[in-house]
């Protein structure tokens, strides 16, 4: 990302949500999180998910305990934000620098998910 003299809006964000969530954290595996990237239509992301790094992981879960705070807001409407959505939101805002609304706000069918990644997942 480019950016004028102390960086981007969007990399000033970036970076807060990197510090750890006083008295709050989230976790989860690179598999549930490919699971809940793959179901809200992020394919790519998903087959991503599952060859990150522990440092991205944890940078990842780091973002997910702020937007787990129901007051931060997300570009999700019409729906009521599930630990999936937080989770692929959170991959989203790490893996490409911002926030961006997800392909899908409905799930994908379980049944429907690739063998690769797992039936680890949840439904929350």
């Amino acid at each position: 990302m480019t950016g004028t003299r102390g960086g981007s809006d969007a990399e000033r964000v970036l970076q807060r949500l990197l510090q750890p969530r006083p008295q709050f954290s989230v976790s989860f595996s690179r598999s549930v999180l490919a699971s809940a990237l793959w179901d809200l239509g992020e394919d790519d992301l998903a087959d991503l998910a599952l060859m990150i790094d522990d440092a991205t992981l944890l940078s990842i879960q780091t973002i997910s305990s702020w937007y787990e705070d129901r007051s931060f807001p997300l570009p999700v409407e019409g729906r009521q934000v599930t630990h999936n959505h937080v989770m692929a939101l959170a991959a989203v805002t790490y893996l490409e620098g911002e926030v961006r609304p997800l392909a899908r706000t409905r799930r994908r069918p379980a049944k429907d998910r690739p063998a690769r990644f797992g039936t680890d997942a949840g439904g929350s």
